[in-house]
């Protein structure tokens, strides 16, 4: 009896009670005795703590942090199955991700550590090593944390705390002599530490650099970033002073040859058929008035240039006092992602008549903006040929990309990039950054997608390399598509925000009639000075063809002729 009575014990799973048949049957005489609206109120109250319960655990979720893993994260394995090598250190090791490398394939750096360390103290202003180790040991105990616990459990505090100093020290101290040319090393070791630097898993907690840098600088808290900053722009990105292109003078020509036939093959005919002899109907001043045109077009394109301050060149991003960027890595993530357009919306473009079209279109609704942008199948030479033209954008930034529709044409406007041997894997790391991270958009990975989409072969990077938005150190043009073509593979872009909007309005652009006719005729008769040569002798002999044939049936006769005079 009492083993049946045990069987027949039950477990509420959603309440956790136990159940004794036994006592349900010696109380089941009073319980019907009970009203029922009570049992039913008991069930509901349980039902009722029970789905919030549930819906408290939703709301949680919901506030909780979406990444609360290490400031300094591992390369995520799904990344690391393809380019593995990308994301290891080929000379040196910062920080304890590969502190084991030291001692075998990356000691010949490792021995260069202490010598840049003692010359780093040398050149500080204390000049003193224990102050300046003292203040990495302030730091020391915070910077564990941007690690992953399993990877520094088998450091003490002393071994972690001389590891972040004797880095921290050669870090600062390559960058300087990078800066001023003052190195110890070969040219092949520094083009390897630069790529190393920017490996994921060889960072190092900012916080250690700016313990270092607060006694070397004098304490100008604006200058701590500053050197770090004009190392990435100037030494990794390489962007420079660039100006206004040299196309742009060649498409000026063009206009201002082009206005010249207009002249000579409209207005000079009709000034031929009435007969008036004045100076605004002469060649000599269709010549005049289209030089006038030219000249005010350098004028204004050079006016562009000086007021809105239209140098290609990264933007320097001082960071907020209460706000730093964990690694090195993440700031130059900050300064391919940061746009500077907000400094530029008083500029001359925003105030004449080139927005105008574009402000007339949006009065008007669109037939085709419900097409989805985000997919994109036409390649740079294809985009050319339905008359899409390629021009660096103002800043470097991934951000600036910009599609210009007129009513002849359209303009694409993308960051310029240096392609070099190390791009792969300083995109790849910044890749691994935000998708380790978590972040919303995904500017790098869509960035790669984007150029992969337009790049299918050495013939596209040929196109983009003549536009200057790729500077090709790296080789022949199809090592550069193979580049891209390699990484975006593997690579899903951010559909939602991400360029999707310059996607939509390439496709509807390449769905204009107007625009691959006007194309084709540019190309024809504008793709070299020859062809434009030969363009502008046919319309002539035409032109004078016309006219004399107008004079054959109508012969032209003079006011002054005997003829007239009898009459």
């Amino acid at each position: 009896m009492a083993e049946m009575q045990l069987n027949e014990i039950r477990v509420d799973p959603l309440t956790n009670r136990q159940e004794d048949p036994l006592s349900n049957r010696h109380e089941q005489g009073s319980k019907m005795a009970m009203p029922d609206i009570q049992g039913t109120s008991s069930q509901t109250n349980e039902r009722s703590l029970w789905l919030s319960g549930i819906m408290r655990g939703v709301e949680g979720a919901k506030t909780k942090q979406r990444y609360s893993g290490p400031l300094i994260p591992k390369v995520p394995d799904k990344l690391k199955h393809e380019n593995k090598e990308c994301y290891k250190p080929s000379v040196v090791s910062i920080g304890p991700y590969h502190y084991k490398d030291r001692q075998n394939k990356l000691h010949e750096v490792e021995k260069l550590k202490v010598q840049m360390a003692r010359q780093f103290v040398l050149d500080s202003k204390i000049k003193d090593i224990e102050i300046l180790y003292s203040e990495v040991a302030k730091v020391a105990e915070n910077a564990k944390r941007f690690y992953e616990g399993s990877s520094i459990s088998c450091f003490d505090d002393e071994q972690f705390t001389r590891m972040m100093f004797l880095d921290g020290c050669f870090i600062l101290q390559f960058i300087r002599g990078v800066m001023d040319n003052k190195l110890d090393m070969s040219d092949q070791q520094i083009i390897l530490v630069k790529q190393d630097l920017l490996l994921l898993e060889n960072q190092l907690p900012f916080s250690v650099l700016k313990s270092l840098m607060s006694l070397k600088n004098d304490g100008d808290d604006r200058g701590k970033e500053i050197n770090i900053n004009d190392f990435l722009l100037h030494q990794i990105l390489q962007t420079s002073d660039q100006r206004r292109p040299v196309w742009v003078l060649s498409w000026l020509v063009k206009g201002y040859l082009l206005l010249l036939l207009i002249y000579t093959s409209v207005v000079y005919p009709f000034h031929i058929l009435q007969g008036k002899d004045s100076f605004f109907f002469s060649p000599l001043f269709g010549i005049l008035v289209a030089g006038v045109i030219f000249v005010c077009k350098m004028v204004a394109s050079l006016m562009r240039s000086l007021l809105c301050g239209n140098k290609w060149q990264a933007a320097k991003y001082h960071w907020p006092p209460h706000q730093e960027p964990a690694h090195i890595l993440e700031l130059l993530y900050s300064m391919f992602i940061r746009s500077q357009k907000e400094k530029h919306k008083l500029s001359l473009r925003s105030c004449c008549i080139y927005d105008l079209p574009e402000r007339l279109r949006n009065l008007f609704p669109k037939s085709k903006l419900g097409k989805r942008g985000h997919n994109l199948y036409y390649s740079a030479k294809d985009l050319q040929k339905v008359g899409i033209h390629f021009k660096p954008s103002k800043t470097s930034t991934l951000m600036d990309v910009e599609f210009v529709s007129s009513i002849f044409y359209a303009t694409l406007k993308i960051p310029s990039i240096t392609i070099e041997k190390a791009t792969r894997s300083m995109l790849l790391n910044l890749v691994a950054y935000e998708t380790a991270a978590f972040l919303d958009d995904l500017w790098v990975t869509s960035y790669i997608c984007f150029i992969d989409s337009l790049i299918d072969d050495a013939e596209d990077v040929k196109v983009l390399r003549s536009k200057g938005i790729l500077i090709n150190y790296l080789g022949p043009d199809q090592k550069v598509a193979d580049l891209f073509n390699q990484i975006g593979r593997s690579l899903e872009p951010n559909t939602n925000i991400v360029y999707n909007d310059v996607k939509r309005k390439i496709n509807v652009s390449c769905d204009s009639t107007w625009k691959k006719w006007i194309a084709e005729w540019l190309q024809t008769y504008f793709s070299s000075p020859w062809a434009f040569i030969a363009f502008v002798a046919a319309a002539a002999v035409l032109v004078l063809t016309a006219t004399q044939t107008y004079y054959t049936v109508y012969p032209y006769k003079s006011s002054d002729s005997p003829m007239s005079v009898g009459t």
